[in-house]
């Protein structure tokens, strides 16, 4: 019995022997591989792919540029009221961040796998601006009579046709996201295109195809200017409002200017040092200085320049600014949480702040008036965040829902997940993804 029972001790000494080197060794591997994991967490790659919330509510502020293009505000008159007038310039922003945003979450799905990529981004694409666009339109359809020709808006086409009352018929602002349909479309064939020219892996070449297209955008304003039809009215089919401010084809430099910013901010911009994010910071005062003060110069009001390339660059030094250096006043503001619920909601005030035109009470006068006004503007906010919260992110969801479940059941995975999105709700236009923190889901 002793011998048995000392052999029965010894046994369960080695075997407990054995389960503590056993352990040790599992936390040994596991501490290593958290370290790792802790090492690439904060390596600069992945900081650079961190949320940028600012980015979200800066689609706020662009769509109320937009707002005050349409809505006059009382008593401001002189160069403020033409820099309100110049708010139309915020597409521009919304078409230069859906390509950021774009970028920053679909890159490297389509330059590895183009066709198991595909499907899912054009759902998360339909999902994140086709319910809330189509009620928008079915309900300016319904008041206007039900006499428009409903086909055109329903496919997003409006923006293509030369008649600017048809551009702008039944919802105004909507002639813009007919033009981020055509570039969503286009995006994955612009990122197998700028991959098989070896752009997105190359600093010096993407500098060149920047360069590229900011010629473009300076020779077509400068064609539109010297030949005068930089002065036709918007509604000549052979104006500069057509053909540089409202087409698909030219906004699609806008939007190749989004990506290029986003693939350099993602690949080529290494940790900096404090003195270089300084000047980062001062960057981004100076786009908006530029920006503020462009709109302020009256030759430069509605002409071929201020439909896009004028704005556009810096538009595009804001955002690589915000992106870049997070510490400046703006980038704190832009993130405080009431914007970017306004940011998340940007969408749906773009969409319906012309349909409420009749909730103004502006046959008033003085500051009875201004009064007026600012209650109206409270009223479009207030509804688009309803609108947000009840019609957008719902279907949203479900429309992701269900592409995950029959994915699922088709034994594939579910939607191909993109990299950690920048803001908080995805996409970069009103319209965009989560880079902004949710973009435009851009």
């Amino acid at each position: 019995m002793t011998v048995a029972a000392t052999a029965v001790a010894r046994t369960q000494r080695h075997a407990q022997e054995s389960e503590f080197v056993l352990q040790k060794r599992c936390s040994a591997v596991l501490l290593k591989f958290g370290n790792q994991k802790m090492d690439q967490a904060m390596s600069p790659q992945n900081e650079q792919a961190a949320p940028i919330p600012a980015l979200t509510g800066m689609r706020f502020v662009a769509a109320l540029m937009v707002f005050v293009s349409h809505y006059p505000i009382p008593g401001v008159g002189g160069a403020f009221k033409r820099m309100a007038d110049s708010g139309y310039i915020g597409v521009t922003f919304f078409f230069i961040l859906s390509g950021f945003v774009l970028a920053y979450n679909h890159l490297d799905a389509f330059e590895g796998d183009v066709r198991g990529s595909v499907i899912g981004y054009l759902v998360s694409r339909v999902a994140r601006i086709y319910p809330l666009y189509l009620f928008c339109i079915l309900l300016a359809w319904v008041s206007s009579g039900a006499g428009a020709a409903l086909p055109i808006y329903l496919l997003g086409l409006q923006a293509w046709s030369p008649d600017v009352y048809v551009a702008y018929g039944l919802d105004g602002p909507a002639w813009s996201i007919s033009v981020e349909m055509f570039l969503y479309a286009c995006f994955p064939i612009l990122i197998v295109g700028l991959h098989m020219l070896r752009v997105l892996r190359d600093s010096r070449r993407l500098f060149i195809a920047a360069a590229v297209v900011v010629t473009a955008m300076i020779g077509l304003a400068t064609f539109f200017a010297l030949s005068g039809r930089g002065a036709l009215p918007s509604t000549d089919p052979m104006s500069a409002a057509r053909w540089i401010y409202r087409t698909p084809l030219t906004r699609l430099l806008d939007f190749m200017l989004g990506i290029f910013v986003a693939v350099y901010y993602l690949r080529f911009s290494a940790p900096l040092s404090r003195k270089t994010t300084k000047w980062i910071d001062r960057l981004v005062y100076f786009s908006i200085a530029a920006i503020l003060g462009t709109t302020a110069i009256k030759p430069m009001f509605a002409s071929a320049f201020s439909f896009d390339v004028a704005y556009a660059i810096p538009f595009v030094l804001l955002i690589f600014g915000v992106a870049i250096s997070r510490r400046t006043v703006l980038s704190r503001v832009m993130s405080c949480p009431p914007l970017i619920l306004l940011g998340e909601a940007s969408f749906a005030f773009y969409l319906i702040h012309t349909m409420m035109r009749k909730v103004y009470a502006n046959e008033m006068t003085g500051p009875l008036l201004l009064m007026s006004y600012g209650m109206f503007l409270v009223i479009v906010i207030a509804t688009s965040i309803g609108l947000h919260i009840v019609i957008e992110k719902p279907c949203r969801c479900f429309i992701r829902s269900v592409l995950a479940k029959r994915r699922f059941m088709d034994g594939g995975i579910a939607v191909r997940q993109p990299r950690k999105p920048l803001d908080a709700t995805e996409s970069s236009s009103p319209y965009a993804d989560r880079a902004v923190g949710h973009s435009r889901d851009a």
